[in-house]
């Protein structure tokens, strides 16, 4: 017959055995859940953007250069324009300016969403409700706002003197790719510069 420690010991041994198997998947429904940066995490974008998402899988009517420029940037990099105005409307009084974003071979690294002032506040309102709490704010008193996870960042930035902001999401896997391929990118110009001279 066993003794009451022994039952005790063998039903906090099933109690535990249970819970390790359970808290993958309690883990997992709640990085579905809004109100958490792992939401942040499981969307990996905003408005049928996704981070990573290769260009190729959008509509070629969907997009145009940001600012007509079609060259790359110091990145290698392309900024495009969302060109899809259902996508601005954010809710039932939010309405973006304009989507942006930037891809690094083919790939979208980051995805701006620009806004009025006005606006600002709702904004944050509607990151703090979906993504949680902000995990950092660089300084006090400039407002920027950052919500910071394994896979990617999203900054918001109040730009008061243009009274216009950003809300910038970014893949830090492929900001760490352009940041590694970096110095190739530099000698292949100073290459070409150079080549120029003979």
């Amino acid at each position: 017959m066993k003794t009451y420690h022994e039952a005790l010991k063998t039903g906090v041994k099933t109690l535990l055995i249970a819970i390790a198997c359970l808290l993958p998947s309690l883990v997992f429904s709640q990085s579905k859940t809004p109100g958490s940066v792992e939401y942040l995490k499981f969307c990996n974008g905003i408005s049928g953007l996704t981070l990573g998402e290769d260009i190729s899988q959008i509509p070629a009517y969907k997009l145009a250069y940001l600012d007509n420029d079609d060259k790359p940037d110091a990145d290698s990099c392309i900024r495009y324009q969302y060109k899809d105005s259902s996508l601005l409307v954010q809710g039932d009084s939010l309405l973006l300016d304009a989507i942006g974003f930037r891809t690094y071979k083919n790939k979208i690294v980051n995805i701006y969403l620009f806004f009025k002032m006005t606006d600002a506040y709702k904004i944050l309102g509607d990151f703090l409700k979906a993504y949680g709490p902000f995990t950092g704010r660089p300084n006090n008193y400039a407002d920027i706002y950052n919500w910071d996870t394994s896979a990617l960042n999203l900054s918001l930035r109040y730009q008061v003197k243009t009274e216009m902001g950003v809300a910038i999401f970014s893949s830090k896997h492929l900001e760490s790719e352009i940041a590694a391929n970096k110095p190739a990118v530099i000698l292949k110009d100073a290459y070409q510069s150079f080549s120029v001279l003979y």
